[in-house]
């Protein structure tokens, strides 16, 4: 039977502690360039999908290479864990929603979680296309977020919301940092927001209702409690 509940959850800064791909990036292609597309991105001169492109551009390490990067440099966020379990022991689909890259975000999460844990995650995110002459991104999920409306990231979290009510889900929980999280406060139900992230700072200024978090145990907890209180 279908779960009436669901889970859309960002991964870089929300499910983990550090931004990996921004690691990847200052680690494998300098510094200098990563602040440089930052600081591009905040003058409004990229966009969300426009920034993901730049920051990787001059990424030439080999897949292996960086996914070992990620694998080792990468801490989970506390309660994440729990939150995975909270959400497959109620049978409650947990999507992985994603602008970073498919491939180090399944190297972290074979590293840090367990087999049966891992299963129960449906990742979202874009690939990385490896090449010596740098890192290029493919957006696989690009079709579906500018039928959904949004073009801007091509990996929009909207589109993981409305799979999850395709399938069933009556509410849907969505955890979030940054910018390209904007849709989850817009289309799910509950948002938890990072404290002292874009994405609280973006609820406060609007007035928008979330829930801010610095570990995931309560968010587990809210998964463990709906519809039994």
């Amino acid at each position: 039977m279908p779960s009436p509940f669901a889970i859309v959850c960002d991964f870089d800064g929300t499910a983990t502690v550090l931004d990996v791909g921004d690691e990847i990036s200052k680690r494998f292609g300098g510094l200098e360039h990563f602040q440089l597309q930052k600081r591009l991105f905040a003058s409004g001169q990229l966009d969300t999908r426009g920034i993901i492109e730049g920051i990787y551009m001059h990424v030439r390490a080999p897949e292996a290479e960086v996914r070992d990067f990620a694998a080792r440099e990468a801490l989970l966020r506390p309660g994440f864990v729990e939150l995975v379990q909270a959400a497959r022991d109620r049978g409650a689909p947990f999507y992985l929603a994603s602008g970073g890259l498919r491939q180090y975000i399944e190297a972290i999460l074979e590293a840090h979680l367990p087999a049966d844990l891992r299963s129960h995650i449906q990742v979202r995110a874009n690939e990385g296309v490896f090449t010596p002459e740098g890192l290029r991104v493919r957006f696989p999920g690009d079709e579906a977020s500018r039928l959904a409306g949004c073009g801007v990231c091509g990996s929009c979290k909207r589109v993981s919301i409305a799979d999850a009510r395709r399938a069933g889900a009556e509410y849907v929980l969505g955890l979030g940092d940054g910018f390209a999280d904007r849709c989850l406060v817009q289309f799910a139900d509950r948002t938890f927001a990072r404290q002292d992230s874009y994405l609280q700072r973006y609820c406060d200024e609007r007035g928008l209702p979330y829930t801010p978090f610095t570990e995931m145990f309560e968010a587990a907890d809210a998964v463990k409690r709906h519809g039994n209180c």
